[in-house]
């Protein structure tokens, strides 16, 4: 099969209907956001914009074709768009919140239970990426299609814990649960990163003829994948731990902000501790001043005597 021009777009029409639906699922979430008063020009409108133009990059631009057909590079960095920055901007324009309230999307959400999500997104990973399948999705572009569809769903899974309010759905975790989770999802492909940057022998050698023919070592376009794998994989995780550790931080906290209902301003109420929190933050559930006793009349005017 003839190989496409390293500048082609890719108009595979698996991708396209891929990008056709989360187009569609982001008008979708700026339609109902513009219902509920948050305006049309709103940070979710934003996100979901954002979130389409990089999934474009992905999936359309020449950047696919160099993945699917020439370098490994450009294979991880179209992976680490499709995983890593995608999804949670998807999520962010969609609302979760707003669809679990509605009700749309509650038989779905045990696959992003947390310790399913992080098994199955490293489990979908690593498995396209075992040399049989992975050679037979470079001979069989629409198979490679399938893949980055794949990954793309699997990654909305792992990041719905993150990116949903707290305390709302199922399956919910604490800020201290999401930081360990994040960091947790860090490891794996750290370590396969540093095994493709280390390596002596290039892997995929299917792309070997093609990186020739963009003056391209394949054994240095593999250690250069490797060494994005391991540090660009971890941009988008290191901004979610970062937002989620600075409203941690945030008097009060973000969670706590989200669920108080309560009347009056507020400024002298005790901040509520989370199921969950250890038992030390119970100490501070509460005013450590005690109002002193009141004394007697009785007591008061014998004293005086």
């Amino acid at each position: 099969m003839a190989r496409p021009g390293p500048i082609d777009p890719t108009f595979s029409p698996v991708l396209l209907a891929a990008l056709a639906l989360a187009t569609a699922a982001v008008a979708a979430g700026v339609l109902a956001a513009g219902r509920r008063g948050e305006g049309a020009l709103g940070w979710r409108t934003w996100a979901g914009v954002a979130g389409i133009v990089l999934l474009g990059i992905a999936f359309v631009s020449p950047m696919a074709t160099l993945a699917a057909h020439y370098l490994l590079t450009a294979h991880l960095v179209q992976v680490t768009l499709v995983m890593g920055f995608v999804p949670p901007l998807l999520l962010l324009a969609v609302d979760p919140g707003a669809l679990l309230k509605s009700g749309r999307m509650r038989h779905l959400e045990w696959i992003a239970h947390p310790a399913l999500a992080i098994v199955l997104v490293n489990l979908v990973f690593f498995g396209w990426h075992a040399l049989p399948l992975y050679r037979a999705c470079l001979v069989h572009p629409e198979l490679y299609s399938v893949q980055q569809v794949s990954l793309l769903l699997v990654s909305l899974a792992f990041w719905w814990p993150i990116v949903k309010p707290g305390g709302c759905g199922r399956w919910c975790m604490g800020s201290f649960g999401k930081l360990g989770y994040i960091l947790l999802a860090t490891i794996p492909q750290t370590f396969a990163g540093l095994l493709f940057a280390l390596a002596h022998h290039a892997f995929y050698t299917d792309y070997g003829a093609a990186a020739r023919s963009l003056g391209v070592n394949p054994l240095s376009d593999q250690q250069v994948a490797g060494a994005c794998m391991a540090l660009l994989n971890k941009l988008a995780l290191f901004a979610a731990f970062s937002v989620v550790l600075w409203r941690m931080l945030e008097p009060g906290g973000a969670d706590d902000a989200d669920d108080d209902g309560g009347g009056g301003d507020g400024r002298d109420a005790p901040l509520p501790v989370r199921p969950g929190a250890p038992a030390w933050l119970r100490l501070l559930d509460g005013s450590r001043l005690r109002d002193e006793p009141a004394v007697r009349r009785g007591t008061a005017t014998a004293g005086r005597r």
